[in-house]
């Protein structure tokens, strides 16, 4: 039911992105109350150089009514 879509830097090595993903989905599976096994997660990896373009610009732009936090702070609360 449930789908993470998360996006980063490239970089990071299997086992690292894996300690993402699951503590992603433990802290949302206790915060909505899902099984774990609910969850759909994509990790994305993004070049530093196109995380202007396919991020922020495509992404995060058309979205930001729906942004809940941004840079660390919730939106309400800036």
């Amino acid at each position: 039911m449930p789908f993470i879509h998360f996006r980063s830097y490239s970089g990071r090595d299997l086992e690292g992105k894996k300690k993402v993903v699951e503590a992603m989905v433990k802290a949302a599976s206790e915060a909505m109350g899902n099984p774990v096994t609910a969850y759909t997660v994509v990790y994305e990896d993004i070049d530093r150089e196109e995380w202007e373009k396919s991020v922020k610009e495509s992404v995060m732009e058309p979205l930001k009514d729906k942004i809940i936090m941004e840079s660390g702070v919730f939106v309400d609360e800036k």
